[in-house]
């Protein structure tokens, strides 16, 4: 993106946390008609900050090759995007009626950038949800998606929607969408997830994206180094769990 598309987030970010900053010490002084002004501002920096989010190109359905495109923060985990319990988003355009889900997995760069929120970009390498990619009719694409100094990648789910078995939680965030205008939530659990994409790319089940196009076979994603555990950040600091918190 252009030097000026980043400028323009840097100051919305810069304000907008200032101002949630000095809403909150309002509202703990009980001044909350003084914290709601500058909580209203922030909403309007907010409605800025989703405009700028650049549609990524996260998949092919596997059935039809359409396209899917998620606007997704590419400059850094500290976006309110990446802010997993107050995730500042777009809805991306009609997805592909296959569409089910798209969690993720990130590799990270020391020092992480600061973000006043809970960022949770889960393990350092992809990963597939066996339950999931299981089911009759279920495939899955994996494809790297470049944040900051990060390599993220998402891993997205198409079939048809099940109806005992739940989803999962959309990457980054602490619920996922049931389209049109449904939403629920189903964390991630480190014993849950499957790391060897080698196995799954055999069974023909997973495909990769190598920039538009849908592989399948040999992936470049499979059987990375790096840590199986979930990552979450705060204040710029990384610590692993084995499961995505409850906030």
């Amino acid at each position: 993106m252009t030097g000026d598309v980043t400028a323009v987030r840097a100051e919305l970010m810069a304000t907008g946390n200032r101002l949630l900053a000095a809403g909150q010490a309002h509202f703990e002084a009980d001044r909350p008609d003084a914290a709601w002004r500058l909580w209203r501002e922030v909403d309007e920096i907010n409605a800025r900050y989703r405009a700028l989010l650049p549609e990524v190109t996260v998949a092919r359905c596997p059935h039809t090759g359409e396209p899917v495109r998620w606007p997704i923060d590419i400059w850094g985990l500290d976006g309110w995007y990446w802010s997993y319990a107050r995730k500042i988003s777009r809805q991306p355009k009609p997805v592909p009626g296959s569409w089910l889900a798209m969690t993720g997995a990130m590799r990270l760069v020391e020092p992480v950038e600061h973000n006043p929120d809970v960022v949770v970009p889960g393990p350092g390498v992809p990963f597939v949800l066996p339950r999931l990619l299981g089911l009759p009719g279920v495939r899955a694409v994996v494809a790297e998606v470049p944040v900051g100094p990060h390599t993220g990648w998402a891993i997205s789910y198409f079939g048809p929607m099940p109806s005992d078995v739940p989803l999962v939680d959309l990457w980054g965030t602490n619920n996922y969408p049931v389209f049109p205008h449904r939403w629920s939530a189903y964390r991630l659990r480190t014993a849950e997830l499957d790391f060897d994409l080698t196995h799954w790319l055999g069974t023909g089940a997973l495909q990769w994206l190598d920039g538009d196009t849908l592989r399948t076979g040999a992936c470049p994603f499979a059987d990375l180094p790096g840590e199986r555990r979930i990552a979450m950040v705060w204040n710029g600091k990384v610590a692993y769990r084995d499961d995505a918190p409850v906030m």
